[in-house]
């Protein structure tokens, strides 16, 4: 069908406010992007805005088809933070490897500002889940329009907010996708939003800060500590879970701070970066979520102002009070906050149900790399669900079979960090699992002058007692 003539269905429950369809000719994302290479690519590009009975709301959706060269697949790409969708920056890519594709700003805007909609129903639940399941029988019905055949296969790509996006359909819309790829996926997000916050309590709670010069030089030394248990000085902890390293045992040593000032760690500087790497407890001690791992970086929230996803959380959703300065919670504070996100927003935020035999049973599967070094979301977080999918589904080997999950030593969040980095394009691994039947033990992961194959885990990496350390045919799982 020309691309011009194309019509829109509205999915159940919305209605259609407009709909262009248009051809763009050899556009392009300069810039780096997350599931593949962006190339000029020639499109049907179809806008559509949907409401939802008196809302008022205007939900933004595009659904990207290649002109030519498509390869029977859809991908449905979701977002980061408080914004839904990427649109061009996930677009492209996934328009120049041949799928058709969407994206959506689940109708609040793509700036990441949620004091605008913080309050309303309608777009948090846009926001939460509903969208990006519109957005799929959207751009589903829109390729079978357009190519004449309905996509052979679906696949879902997203990191942080875009995986727990993957995971919710998994979860919530079970027959959307056949495969998904669920990037440092910020679920348990009633959780970690507060969590994120921990940091900055810790140094609020204890008087003068820890500048961010110490922690750094604390979390150099917890590397050099534990670098030699994979077998290889490369620089990289490539399992913080055997890293046992105290800053108690580094206070004394002299740093440079604020270029040629030399300063001396001290056991309260130890005992704030200890207190960030255990995680958040309570005041009687009891854990709550997880920290900070060893290597990672704790600029973005032990420092003022602090992270701006856990100040918006704390701000517009559990105090209703968009711009109220929040740069000094303190512990009781946030241990209240913390309770308060879990039993007002868990079941709708969430996203942690670990029963996903709705999904498997429809033969769906589910890839998901973290980095042991994300200091956004927490990569304990991951391995906390992972664990309880496995308990649920009868063990590792059945979990094997629709869900593995793999532990990139160096990486921060989606991506970034001294390690070696994301693959190029993420999905070749789970289309050839969909397709194929190759379930992945590794992913190749490259980047900073070095290369690893990623272990499925909980499998770790280890050297081979010879060759290059820098080369990943230097190490193996184990």
């Amino acid at each position: 069908m020309p691309c011009s003539s194309l019509t829109v269905t509205p999915p159940d429950g919305a209605s259609l406010i407009n709909a262009t369809a248009t051809e763009r000719y050899n556009v392009t994302f300069d810039g780096p992007t997350y599931n593949g290479v962006a190339g000029k690519v020639n499109i049907c590009d179809v806008e559509v805005y949907l409401t939802h009975g008196d809302a008022g709301d205007a939900v933004r959706f595009a659904s990207t088809s290649p002109l030519d060269g498509w390869n029977g697949r859809w991908q449905g790409t979701g977002g980061g933070g408080f914004a839904a969708g990427g649109f061009d920056f996930e677009l492209v890519p996934a328009v120049t490897s041949g799928y058709s594709a969407g994206a959506t700003d689940a109708g609040v805007n793509l700036a990441g500002n949620t004091d605008v909609w913080y309050n309303s129903t309608q777009l948090v639940e846009n926001f939460v889940h509903l969208s990006f399941h519109e957005m799929t029988v959207l751009g589903k019905d829109l390729s079978k329009k357009f190519y004449g055949k309905k996509p052979e296969y679906s696949y879902w790509f997203g990191c942080s907010t875009g995986g727990r996006q993957g995971m919710s359909e998994a979860q919530r819309y079970p027959e959307d996708y056949d495969g998904i790829f669920a990037g440092s996926p910020a679920i348990n997000w009633d959780r970690v939003t507060v969590a994120d916050y921990w940091p900055l309590t810790v140094q609020n709670q204890d008087g003068e800060p820890v500048p961010l010069c110490k922690l750094s030089a604390i979390g150099n030394a917890s590397i050099n500590t534990c670098d030699l248990h994979d077998g290889a000085a490369d620089g990289l902890i490539s399992n913080p879970l055997k890293c046992g390293f105290d800053a108690k045992h580094v206070v004394g040593m002299e740093v440079q701070c604020d270029g040629n000032a030399t300063t001396t760690i001290t056991e309260r500087d130890a005992i704030v970066w200890n207190k960030i790497r255990d995680g958040f407890k309570d005041e009687g001690g009891k854990f709550l979520w997880y920290g900070i791992p060893p290597g990672a970086n704790y600029q973005h929230q032990a420092i003022q102002p602090g992270f701006p996803i856990a100040i918006q959380w704390i701000a517009d959703f559990l105090l209703q009070s968009p711009g109220l300065d929040v740069s000094d919670i303190k512990h009781h504070e946030l241990v209240d906050f913390f309770h308060q996100s879990v039993s007002e927003f868990g079941d709708l935020w969430g996203t942690d149900n670990p029963d996903l035999s709705a999904f498997r049973a429809h033969g769906g599967k589910i890839l998901t790399w973290h980095g042991w070094a994300d200091d956004v979301i927490s990569p304990f977080g991951t391995l906390d669900y992972w664990r309880r999918v496995v308990d649920l589904a009868g063990g590792e080997t059945k979990t094997d079979e629709f869900y593995r999950v793999f532990m990139a030593p160096g990486l921060g969040h989606c991506g970034q960090g001294p390690g070696p980095q994301i693959p190029t394009d993420n999905l070749i691994p789970l289309v050839e699992w969909v397709e194929k039947g190759i379930a992945p033990e590794t992913i190749l992961f490259s980047g900073n002058g070095q290369s690893r194959n990623i272990c499925k885990f909980p499998k770790e990496l280890e050297y081979n007692g010879s060759g290059n350390i820098s080369d990943a045919a230097s190490w193996k799982c184990v």
